[in-house]
């Protein structure tokens, strides 16, 4: 976990204990740490969020409307403003969703609580009865930027099957090959429109490749490739690793999206960390 995820907790530690050691020697001081409790930060801070359950030991099943959390080692976002779609998550990264028809929107999956640029994200996908899109997902988000510029909050995507083609309205930036592949960058924006931080106007930025994944197959996305692309497009990706949204961190995950579906559907796979399977 990088240091930024214990910026306001750790400074609050720090100042305290260097005001109870002013009287103490160094080793006494040392000792005192020792005795000291770690505490796990990040996990005292990620509960901050309305949305976020718990820590979850074994495999489990989400169907409420909004719910983050980790089962295992993974995080997971399960959100949708309407119908029954169900997301079963196993703590090895297998997973499932599934979803009914109806006029709603879905999007949920297991990865990360943040983004890492440096992150190989390998997957394989079993299963999808047509899914708008299978995608890698997730947000930057940066406080310190005017909120009335849509770049201090991005939503990315890194397609790779899709029946709905979201690039229509959007402006193109570059074409690229990462890992083999070939993919060209758009970026749309969004306006007034939910997001980890309430309702806002945001950019999204859109990787697509030229051809659709296939199922059955493992798959690696190098992300460093997509964050370039997108620089060299002249779209900044801000901060990925932290806890300042109102609704939820900055999180990265192998998602199933659905609007508005037609019919019953389900989207099955599993994802790792391609450095630690």
């Amino acid at each position: 976990m990088k240091a930024s995820h214990l910026r306001t907790g750790a400074l609050a530690l720090s100042f305290s204990m260097l005001w109870a050691c002013s009287g103490q020697n160094d080793t006494e001081a040392q000792a005192q740490q020792r005795l000291e409790p770690v505490v796990d930060q990040s996990a005292t801070k990620i509960t901050k969020f309305k949305a976020y359950t718990q820590r979850y030991t074994e495999d489990t099943v989400l169907t409420q409307n909004h719910a983050t959390g980790h089962v295992g080692e993974f995080f997971f976002t399960h959100w949708k403003d309407g119908g029954t779609t169900t997301l079963d998550l196993k703590i090895n990264g297998e997973f499932s969703v599934e979803w009914t028809e109806g006029g709603y929107n879905y999007v949920g999956g297991p990865g990360w609580h943040y983004g890492d640029e440096n992150r190989v994200i390998a997957y394989r996908f079993d299963a999808d009865s047509g899914a708008n899109y299978i995608t890698l997902y997730g947000w930057g988000y940066d406080k310190d930027m005017p909120k009335d510029d849509p770049a201090h909050l991005v939503e990315y995507y890194i397609l790779q099957r899709w029946i709905t083609d979201p690039t229509n309205n959007g402006d193109a930036g570059i074409s690229f090959e990462s890992n083999g592949v070939e993919y060209i960058t758009y970026r749309t924006i969004r306006e007034e429109k939910p997001s980890i931080n309430s309702t806002s106007t945001f950019y999204q930025y859109w990787s697509k490749p030229l051809t659709q994944r296939e199922l059955g197959k493992e798959y690696q996305i190098v992300f460093a490739d997509h964050v370039k692309a997108w620089e060299q497009s002249g779209w900044i990706l801000p901060d990925m690793n932290n806890f300042d949204a109102s609704d939820d961190p900055t999180y990265q995950v192998m998602a199933v999206e659905v609007f508005n579906p037609a019919y019953d559907g389900v989207g099955a796979g599993k994802v790792w960390d391609a450095g630690i399977k």
